[in-house]
């Protein structure tokens, strides 16, 4: 919000009080209002993508380096490093994404050098029709499948007595090996089987939904889901939350879409904190930049991209409550304090999550590298 800035740079909506005192918020979020003093804002982390690429800057965000489609190292998505050196049960996913990654690059981001064992399970238990959701309910009796389990094995084995067993070979050995252990897995079925949940719940999650939508608003579903994974163990939930390039139609997408991200997002804080997870438990809400501070005429009443200041939403897992770091001009237009480069939101994330930034993993091209590149410094302010 920019409430100090003339008309053409505050548009159409209002600020409300929240339950931290000098924190403000849209008024189309009531529920995160209510919930402040739950998660930090930090105000100065930008991309500076010159400006606003939608196929730069998701892979920047997500990966905690400068990444492109094509011809940069394949830095890999925290959840892929989570993957290889913090995984979870071995019935569940180490990494789930729930429909896809980016709404912009799709799943482009999903490999990296680590290697396919850890790139994330995608999966859409919304979708009638998601083929990983159907595997998970069992069509034939477990010691069918182990058989299958152990004939494949079998022959895979007098296969690899002749392979160098190369990384992508690994992967896909272990990819076959964590599908066999998820098709066995009872709490990985019920997580995802949303007839378990009150209907009370359901409807606190999914309240503020628009049935038609300018845009697409995505699943607030997505955000139950993540909570029962959470809860069944899985280590990573992924998830896009619909269409937010809006441009021309600013106000009119956002009276449809942020009522409904702000029912789902305090919804999973409310739920995470009261059964003790919050603190165990990061949740993190950002977008690829920011939006254009002056918005454009009547006709085009809406924001273009806008990489020099953007926020980003963190609670829980050794994140500060109650917190805003960094701020701006009354323009929102620039950062005016505590700026830091994405490089630094995500060592942040890694040092909370116990993984060293510093770690050297070997590219395919057997490369050493780190898996964040430059030596930027914690976002100390945010953290606990």
């Amino acid at each position: 919000m920019k409430p100090d800035a003339p008309a053409e740079y505050r548009g159409e909506f209002k600020p409300i009080p929240t339950n931290v005192t000098g924190l403000q918020v849209c008024e189309l979020m009531p529920g995160l209002a209510r919930l402040a003093d739950k998660y930090t804002i930090i105000r100065s982390v930008t991309t500076m993508n010159q400006p606003g690429d939608h196929a730069r800057a998701p892979f920047y965000w997500l990966t905690g380096n400068p990444r492109l489609p094509s011809g940069t190292a394949e830095y890999p998505m925290y959840g892929s490093a989570v993957s290889k050196f913090r995984p979870g049960p071995a019935d569940l996913p180490p990494f789930a994404t729930l429909g896809i990654i980016d709404v912009h690059t799709i799943n482009a981001i999903g490999p990296s050098f680590l290697g396919p064992a850890h790139s994330p399970l995608i999966l859409d238990p919304t979708k009638s029709g998601d083929a990983i959701s159907r595997m998970l309910v069992p069509q034939m009796e477990l010691p069918a499948l182990d058989r299958n389990a152990d004939l494949l094995k079998a022959v895979d084995g007098r296969l690899r007595r002749q392979d160098q067993l190369d990384p992508l070979i690994e992967g896909l050995d272990q990819h076959q090996q964590t599908a066999f252990n998820m098709l066995r897995s009872p709490r990985l079925r019920q997580a995802l089987d949303l007839s378990k949940e009150d209907p009370k719940t359901i409807e606190r999650y999914t309240r503020n939904k628009v049935e038609k939508t300018r845009y697409p608003s995505g699943s607030q579903l997505h955000f139950l889901l993540a909570r029962r994974l959470v809860e069944a163990g899985v280590p990573v939930v992924h998830f896009n939350l619909g269409y937010w390039d809006w441009h021309g139609e600013n106000f009119v997408a956002g009276r449809q879409q942020i009522p409904m991200f702000d029912a789902g997002l305090s919804a999973l804080l409310q739920d995470l904190d009261e059964r003790g997870l919050l603190q165990s438990t990061i949740v993190v809400a950002l977008g690829e930049m920011g939006r254009h501070p002056k918005c454009g005429t009547a006709k085009n009443a809406g924001r273009d991209h806008w990489d020099y200041a953007q926020f980003v939403l963190a609670a829980g897992g050794g994140f500060k409550g109650g917190t805003v770091v960094g701020a701006t001009d009354k323009h929102g237009s620039q950062v005016t304090d505590k700026f830091y480069k994405v490089e630094s939101f995500g060592r942040t994330l890694y040092h909370l999550l116990g993984i060293d930034p510093d770690t050297i993993v070997t590219t395919r091209s057997n490369r050493p590298v780190k898996l964040i590149a430059e030596d930027a410094p914690l976002i100390k302010e945010a953290i606990l």
